[in-house]
């Protein structure tokens, strides 16, 4: 910021600042909830279609700042749109999620490993560039990509699944292909990353949504070691960009990746402690989260919201979910929400 820019409260919780009240934004703010976004969503059915035009995404990132004053804007996009554009078409089934063509890994990785995605992603860019143009100045805008093992899961399995059986086995019949492609991605997220950055983002996060199924042998090969890569490359060209890592069930890992990856933020998922999070955690990085968004949905949200409030809100902390909002949840509990978190005093 210059001197002259208003500060952005999210910014300052993320460099450890202590913000009161603290920045409030949620995950999937931009989406299935507002009539608005369902509005545009109708004229281009095609989700991945939908990520790829500009107008589109730069007025489905815009609609939750403009209804709910949210503190930072998550541009629209997908975790998923790297292995579209390597060639494992994604496609979209009504009830069913997202569903990934089969591919043969010799031919896909070695085809994917020369493949340059800048201009695939220019679309995405523009978006970004739009966005920072016409987002007030105190708000910050959240550029995002998945992890490397949460991307793979998708792709390997091609699909979301119920378990993660298909690739364990995978990683275990073919290891080096599994050991090529955690590379390929760690390579491509890296890149989308640092795009989004130069586009305008302020913030980065990075999704790991199913770190909790790699068994705890493998998690510095296939989790951390990975983050490590992308989190080094990010610091040596964009240092004062800050970085949120959202890694669902593996929560208590984070205070050594704390110490390890110095000024990484932490995601926390409803399953987390909040006073586990004070005490081990918030010493050591700024926390994001945690209300539990089935309780969200359902009205029944105001006194975890003042715990989480009491026992976080004093220290360097941003207000989310412990995952995504979702479809079904009211507006007006959105309403509620901010209301309360804006106006809670601390005794």
């Amino acid at each position: 910021m210059t001197n002259n820019q208003p500060e952005q409260k999210l910014i300052q919780a993320l460099k450890g600042t202590p913000q009161t009240p603290p920045p409030i934004w949620l995950m999937r703010q931009a989406g299935r909830y507002l009539p608005e976004y369902l509005a545009i969503r109708e004229k281009l059915p095609n989700f991945m279609e939908f990520c790829f035009t500009s107008e589109a995404v730069v007025k489905a990132t815009l609609q939750p700042i403009e209804r709910f004053g949210f503190d930072a804007a998550i541009i629209f996009s997908d975790i998923l749109t790297i292995p579209h554009l390597l060639g494992q078409t994604v496609s979209f089934a009504p009830g069913h999620g997202p569903i990934l063509e089969k591919v043969d890994w010799d031919s896909f990785l070695k085809n994917s490993m020369t493949k340059d995605l800048t201009f695939d992603y220019q679309p995405l860019y523009q978006s970004i560039a739009t966005v920072r143009k016409e987002l007030p100045l105190d708000k910050s805008l959240i550029g995002f990509a998945g992890s490397p093992w949460t991307i793979a899961t998708y792709m390997v399995q091609r699909g979301k699944a119920q378990n993660f059986d298909t690739i364990l086995k995978f990683s275990k019949e073919r290891p080096e292909t599994f050991k090529q492609l955690l590379d390929l991605l760690t390579e491509k997220v890296t890149h989308l990353l640092l795009g989004q950055i130069k586009a305008g983002c302020d913030v980065v996060q990075i999704f790991d949504s199913w770190a909790s199924a790699v068994p705890e042998e493998h998690q510095e090969e296939w989790l951390w070691n990975p983050l490590e890569k992308i989190y080094q490359s990010l610091k040596e060209i964009y240092p004062e960009v800050p970085i949120i890592y959202y890694g669902r069930g593996v929560s208590k890992h984070y205070p050594m990746l704390a110490k390890k990856l110095k000024s990484v933020s932490f995601g926390l998922d409803q399953s987390v402690d909040p006073v586990w999070a004070k005490e081990e955690l918030q010493p050591l990085a700024t926390v994001q989260g945690n209300l539990d968004p089935e309780k969200f949905a359902a009205g029944e949200f105001d006194q975890d919201v003042s715990e989480i409030l009491k026992t976080l809100g004093q220290k360097p902390f941003i207000f989310n979910l412990g995952h995504g909002i979702l479809p079904h949840t009211p507006i007006k509990y959105v309403h509620q929400l901010i209301e309360q978190v804006r106006n809670y005093r601390y005794t």
